[in-house]
């Protein structure tokens, strides 16, 4: 790779994850909207990459130094595919864990917000990643939206989407079935609680 290619896909993913960084700017007449006491800051809201690599997994982090480490390290495996949701770097007011757990075949990405499913997941092969956990809503409050979870059982793939349209499109083209609603996050644009 020619060092211009290799400039242009660092300039690339800087203006990609600094313009999703700037999606939850607010301003206070938005912000009173909300109520303090049921709502997570949506100001203390980042956005949540999804990566995707050449072998059809899908990883999904929000500390934007992982993503640049991801595609450093593999600039042929990972590819930066979007901002999937806003979600929380701390613990808010009514937020859970989001736990990121990777199989112990090294294949298969899963995320849990509820510790039923996490037990599971840790007794069935799998381990607690090394990334940062992120916090969500276990229920659809403060404008919220379902954060779909699909799998590719083929495939050993995990998707997970806010998105209606990209949900149905996944289910009708991509093989991937509907396994649940993970949890709930803010939706891109996100600037208030209802």
């Amino acid at each position: 790779m020619n060092l211009k290619r290799v400039l242009a896909s660092l300039l690339s993913v800087t203006v990609s994850l600094t313009s999703a960084r700037n999606t939850t700017d607010i301003d206070a007449p938005q912000a009173a909207g909300r109520s303090a006491e049921t709502c997570g800051d949506p100001a203390d809201a980042l956005p949540f990459y999804r990566l995707l690599a050449g072998t059809g997994e899908y990883l999904y982090v929000a500390d934007p130094t992982t993503v640049g480490t991801e595609l450093r390290a593999a600039p042929n495996g990972w590819a930066l595919q979007t901002v999937a949701a806003l979600v929380f770097s701390t613990q808010e007011v009514s937020t859970v864990p989001f736990y990121t757990l990777h199989s112990n075949t090294g294949s298969e990405w899963l995320y849990v917000a509820n510790t039923t499913e996490l037990a599971n997941a840790l007794n069935n092969g799998y381990h607690l990643s090394t990334e940062p956990v992120v916090y969500i809503y276990p229920t659809q409050i403060c404008g919220s939206v379902p954060f779909y979870y699909l799998n590719n059982a083929a495939e050993k793939s995990n998707f997970y989407t806010a998105v209606e349209s990209e949900r149905l499109d996944f289910i009708a083209n991509e093989g991937y079935t509907d396994v649940d609603i993970a949890g709930y996050v803010l939706p891109l644009g996100y600037s208030q609680c209802a």
